[in-house]
């Protein structure tokens, strides 16, 4: 009778590999024809494929974001909090090193309220501006927006961008420039 039993436990060993192996093979089978199918389809589509990335974060007293400047040269937005100060550093693609640092204070735009911390929040968009918003120069690719989170007021920042000076490893650097200035919170609160 033990006999038996092993005999009948190694043949349900042996029915639940073979059950598995098929099943497994079969998904196996279904997944290579199905794809060998569908593959010549989707393969040319993914040249024409271009992603392009923006990311903020910020912490306690200071946010960065990226945003594109100009074809495949992007910038990084740094703003301290604490003074004020919102800075665009661009790497030139073609040399390496710096290719541009753009500067500004946001205080006189987005005046923090007394007695509180300053809460500020960033993020870039794409800006196609003509040439000419500057003088000679073609604006930057990209525009920051600023927000002050305890005011609600809101401002939106770029800066002149020569791409033929970035080419031939010339860094620049300017003054960052307010694009427009809007309040995001109407708040009136009546105290009757």
């Amino acid at each position: 009778m033990a006999r038996f039993r092993r005999m009948r436990s190694w043949g349900m060993l042996a029915a639940g590999l073979a059950i598995g192996l098929s099943i497994g093979g079969a998904l196996a089978v279904g997944v290579w024809w199905g794809g060998s199918r569908h593959e010549q389809a989707a393969l040319p589509n993914l040249g024409e494929l271009k992603l392009q990335a923006m990311a903020s974060h910020g912490a306690e007293t200071f946010a960065i974001a990226t945003g594109p400047i100009d074809g495949d040269v992007e910038g990084l937005f740094t703003l301290d909090f604490l003074t004020g100060d919102l800075q665009c550093f661009v790497i030139n693609p073609r040399f390496g090193g710096l290719g541009g640092w753009y500067k500004t204070n946001i205080a006189a735009n987005l005046s923090p309220e007394k007695g509180k911390k300053p809460n500020y929040l960033i993020a870039t968009g794409v800006l196609n501006a003509k040439a000419g918003t500057y003088g000679n120069f073609k604006p930057a690719g990209c525009i920051c927006y600023v927000v002050d989170a305890n005011t609600g007021e809101a401002a939106a920042y770029s800066f002149p961008w020569a791409a033929n000076a970035g080419a031939q490893g010339v860094a620049q650097s300017t003054d960052m420039k307010l694009i427009y200035k809007w309040k995001c919170r109407q708040l009136n609160i009546d105290t009757e």
